[in-house]
C-alpha cells in the first residue's frame, strides 16, 4: 500500500508545472534533446562557453535533476548519459514559448540552437 501512495505521489509531482530560472532555461536549451556522454562533460563546456564557476553549474543541474526535468548519473548511480526527462522536454518547450512571446526575434520552437538540439 506505501508503495502504491508513493507512485502516485510521485506521478502527481511530474504533472505540476516546475519554476525555471533564466539559468536553468540555459541548461536546459543547450542539453536538448540529445543525450550528453557525462554531466562532467556538459558543466566544463557550460562553465567555459558562459565564464560560470563550475560548482554554481554542478549546483543548477542538481536542482533541475531533482525537478525530475533532467536526469544523469550521479556517484553511485549506474551509467546514465546527461540527458531531458519526457518531463523535462514538455518544460522545456512550455518554457521557450512562454519566453519567445515576451521577447521577439528570438529563437523558436524547432529551431537549432545549444549543443546541436532541437526542440
Amino acid at each position: 500500500m506505501q508503495v502504491a501512495k508513493t507512485i502516485v505521489r510521485e506521478a502527481s509531482a511530474m504533472q505540476k508545472p516546475v519554476q525555471i530560472s533564466e539559468k536553468e532555461l540555459i541548461l536546459l536549451s543547450e542539453i536538448g534533446l540529445e543525450a550528453i556522454p557525462t554531466a562532467t562533460s556538459f558543466v566544463e563546456y557550460i562553465a567555459e562557453k558562459y565564464s560560470l564557476s563550475a560548482s554554481g553549474v554542478w549546483y543548477t543541474l542538481k536542482k533541475l535533476k531533482e525537478k525530475r526535468v533532467v536526469d544523469f548519473t550521479e556517484r553511485g548511480e549506474e551509467d546514465k548519459p546527461l540527458s531531458l526527462t519526457e518531463f523535462g522536454r514538455g518544460t522545456v518547450r512550455r518554457k521557450i514559448s512562454e519566453f519567445n512571446f515576451r521577447t521577439p526575434g528570438l529563437p523558436r520552437p524547432g529551431m537549432q540552437f545549444g549543443i546541436g538540439a532541437q526542440f
